[in-house]
């Protein structure tokens, strides 16, 4: 279990420890301890993000690759917080170390986004915020509240689950196309719970819950 008011988004730097986003009033972003669930390091958000707060309108990446948000070169490691609730949207890059905001995006629309990641469902032009291609998701997917979403690093293919799916997650490929479905029922996953996803360096698919 891990310590939060509601869990959301979660992202795995690259020595394995857990990031996660706390949907709280204020939100935090919380460095969580793999093997215990403890609490290591805690980021409050500020109006800096957009908004001190989510609801459930998130979604959180560690950046594997340095890229540019806006005119800023943002450093591999920085915690890519994409924040839904403000109109429009906000994508936000965090030094993990300080918690201070590195550069900021705002995009060209309100998506009301419930998750992403940094080449996902809505390709956003890093630069201008700009929508440059978009898919639709297969029949039973629904990301309307809390979700999650992930590019598997080794065939490329998105994973896609969210609180209104159960505890079923989608696989499809850049074209929007349902390869398969994963029902997590075995692992005792079978509220409307689904709030992150994100793949570790071993390739594993982990799931966070609105349920701790």
């Amino acid at each position: 279990d891990v310590a939060g008011t509601s869990l959301g988004d979660l992202a795995v730097d690259a020595s394995g420890t857990l990031w996660v986003l706390d949907y709280g009033n204020p939100g935090k972003l919380q460095r969580i301890d793999r093997g215990t669930g403890a609490v290591l390091q805690s980021i409050d958000m500020t109006e800096a993000w957009g908004t001190p707060y989510t609801v459930n309108h998130a979604g959180l990446q560690v950046l594997d690759q340095a890229i540019t948000l806006g005119s800023t070169e943002v450093p591999a490691g920085s915690l890519l917080v994409f924040n839904g609730h403000p109109n429009p949207d906000l994508v936000v890059a965090i030094d993990p170390a300080s918690g201070a905001v590195i550069a900021s995006r705002t995009l060209g629309g309100n998506h009301d986004l419930t998750g992403g990641v940094f080449d996902a469902i809505k390709q956003i032009d890093p630069a201008s915020g700009a929508v440059l291609a978009s898919i639709a998701l297969p029949a039973g997917a629904n990301i309307q509240a809390h979700a999650g979403n992930a590019i598997n690093p080794l065939s490329g293919h998105l994973w896609v689950g969210g609180y209104y799916q159960g505890g079923t997650l989608f696989e499809i490929d850049r074209d929007g196309a349902l390869l398969r479905t994963v029902d997590l029922s075995r692992q005792l996953v079978n509220n409307a719970e689904v709030s992150g996803l994100a793949f570790d360096a071993d390739g594993q698919l982990l799931v966070a819950s609105t349920q701790g």
